[in-house]
């Protein structure tokens, strides 16, 4: 039977941490493989969980935040010239608004490897979504939508279908408590959502565990998985953050740390 697979690559933020490393999560849906967001060091980090980045069929950037994105340029840089990689099958790569013109500029700094990074290269951008990818049993569909962060920044919704059954996953990337947030998330079997600072810290563009749990109330989501922890988080201490989502949220939650794997 084709297994469907969830992994926190990265559960933490541009602020270094020895035991987490800036955002970065993983799917496997059969042998589809497909990564959202790539901050420093996932590279490294794919290669000790054991998930090879020369099979990525699909990478989707939120925004143009460095925890983010820094690590696109050393998996494409790898493709090309890494050892032993000899990939022909086309590699998707989906962004925000403006994404395709910063490749075109990062090529114009770095080197045409950018745009050929050794096999074909498809640039998306959120209106052009949503992308398809199918592969006998299996299938995956992405769709961006606009979150409130950054000018670009964008939220992804996903459904995954393996042997007829379908899944449904939202990753809100980094986003404030708003609407658009709301509705990206709903009724998702699965919700990863940003939980980056403590709610008497509260800063624009961020969620805190109050926010996350009324999000994931209002979007009436299955599945809870919180990441993307700031200091001003993780000072709670698990316990104080599950209590404060669970003043609105009261379903299946995981508190992400790197590695924490779910089947779906």
């Amino acid at each position: 039977m084709e297994f469907l697979r969830y992994t926190t690559v990265g559960s933490g933020t541009i602020v270094p941490d020895s035991t987490r490393g800036p955002a970065a999560h993983h799917f496997a849906c059969g042998d589809l493989s497909l990564l959202f967001d790539l901050g420093s060091g996932t590279l490294r980090r794919l290669d000790a969980l054991g998930i090879p980045f020369g099979a990525l069929d699909l990478v989707a950037v939120t925004h143009r935040h460095q925890d983010h994105f820094a690590d696109l340029l050393p998996l494409l840089f790898a493709l090309r010239y890494a050892p032993g990689v000899d990939r022909v099958r086309p590699l998707a790569l989906v962004g925000y608004a403006g994404f395709e013109e910063d490749l075109e500029a990062l090529e114009a700094v770095f080197g045409a490897w950018i745009l050929d990074p050794g096999c074909p290269l498809d640039v998306w951008e959120a209106e052009d979504t949503p992308v398809e990818l199918d592969r006998e049993a299996v299938s995956a569909t992405v769709e961006a939508r606009r979150v409130e962060h950054t000018p670009e920044a964008v939220g992804y919704r996903l459904a995954l279908n393996a042997a007829g059954r379908e899944v449904l996953v939202a990753y809100t990337g980094d986003t404030a408590f708003c609407a658009e947030a709301v509705s990206l998330g709903r009724e998702a079997d699965l919700l990863i959502c940003e939980c980056s600072v403590a709610d008497e810290e509260a800063v624009p563009g961020h969620m805190t565990p109050g926010d996350v749990g009324r999000l994931a109330s209002e979007a009436a989501v299955r599945h809870l998985v919180v990441t993307h922890f700031y200091p001003s988080a993780l000072r709670l201490g698990e316990a104080e953050i599950e209590r404060r989502i669970r003043r609105h949220y009261d379903g299946p939650l995981d508190l992400a740390v790197d590695g924490l794997q779910i089947e779906l």
